[in-house]
């Protein structure tokens, strides 16, 4: 793989200073117009990527994007899709899109992440939730306008735009109800997660106004099955149908229901939210509460572009509604 080009590289090249390198690709003052152009021409010569300029003399933004690496596998990922949308909504507007995965060890070790550290970042986007002291040292240090997506704390002055996760699971548990289910078993994380905690209430939500009890045995809160790391522990007395928190935690239902001998759905119903669920048998028959992350993506860069350009200065918090996908994983009563 060729070495990356680098402004010092440059710098080096042609005997001067980064800064005036960084000045004359980004087209600020402080050097002459024949030292701008042997300083375009050599980065040219050289190979270096000067898109992020480039867009900007278009009359267009670089936003970076933030997302932690446990949430992220590409082609297979529900955050990977959603940074996608991202990057469409963002073109359309005339944006560019910096991605950075961050590892573990930079909310341990509360690193700046590298896009940030240049400043030719106009606005930022973290995708999921990552630990509200690690943001806000983010956003303390950078000063730029910057929105949450799919995640939102209390602890922040800061932009969220999320799905609408409590009504859509209220919605999703309704639609069992109405189709005769009584006996409806949750799985999913309670308290880790704010947006499963919501689906969480959402169910209760539905359960309640029909007048039906919670039934502690029925709730299975599990981290470890939800990150995958053990199978899912059945109850004794088997639910009409399990209500999960997201689609991939369905899909290791179904496994555990299939490898203990059940049918979906002829003996166990099974539902479950976000509609993105990639390379497994189930995802072409789970009905599912649908997250529309295109939806989602314009509003974050609507809001944010507002934000760049000093129009919006409230924080505020946007909801965007979901919508149930019918398929067959559903049996009616």
């Amino acid at each position: 793989m060729a070495e990356v080009v680098k402004q010092k590289d440059i710098a080096d090249a042609l005997g001067i200073s980064t800064v005036s390198v960084s000045n004359a690709l980004s087209g600020r003052k402080g050097v002459s117009d024949e030292m701008r152009e042997r300083i375009l021409g050599k980065a040219r010569e050289m190979g270096y990527d000067n898109t992020r300029y480039e867009t900007k003399a278009a009359g267009g933004r670089v936003i970076g994007v933030l997302v932690a690496g446990r949430y992220i596998e590409v082609g297979t990922s529900f955050y990977w899709a959603m940074y996608q949308q991202v990057v469409f909504a963002a073109a359309a507007k005339n944006n560019l899109t910096m991605l950075e995965i961050l590892g573990e060890e930079w909310e341990r070790d509360r690193m700046l992440p590298r896009i940030l550290k240049e400043g030719n970042v106009d606005g930022l986007i973290i995708i999921g939730k990552m630990e509200d002291a690690y943001i806000r040292k983010i956003l303390e240090s950078v000063q730029i306008p910057a929105i949450l997506m799919d995640y939102h704390s209390d602890s922040l002055s800061c932009d969220s735009v999320m799905s609408d996760n409590y009504i859509g699971m209220y919605k999703m548990t309704r639609y069992l109800l109405k189709r005769g289910h009584r006996k409806l078993a949750y799985v999913g994380e309670l308290v880790t997660n704010e947006n499963l905690c919501d689906r969480y209430f959402g169910y209760r939500k539905g359960l309640e106004e029909w007048g039906i009890e919670i039934r502690p045995e029925w709730v299975i809160d599990d981290a470890e099955m939800v990150m995958g790391r053990k199978e899912v522990d059945l109850p004794e007395e088997m639910p009409t149908a399990f209500v999960c928190g997201s689609d991939l935690i369905a899909s290791r239902v179904y496994d555990r229901l299939l490898k203990q001998g059940y049918r979906v759905p002829e003996d166990v119903s099974l539902v479950g939210y976000d509609d993105y669920l990639y390379g497994h048998e189930l995802a072409d028959r789970l009905t599912t509460c649908s997250v529309d992350m295109k939806a989602m993506a314009k509003e974050v860069i609507h809001l944010l572009t507002r934000k760049m350009n000093g129009e919006e200065n409230r924080s505020c918090v946007r909801y965007l509604d979901s919508r149930i996908v019918e398929r067959a994983s559903v049996r009616t009563l």
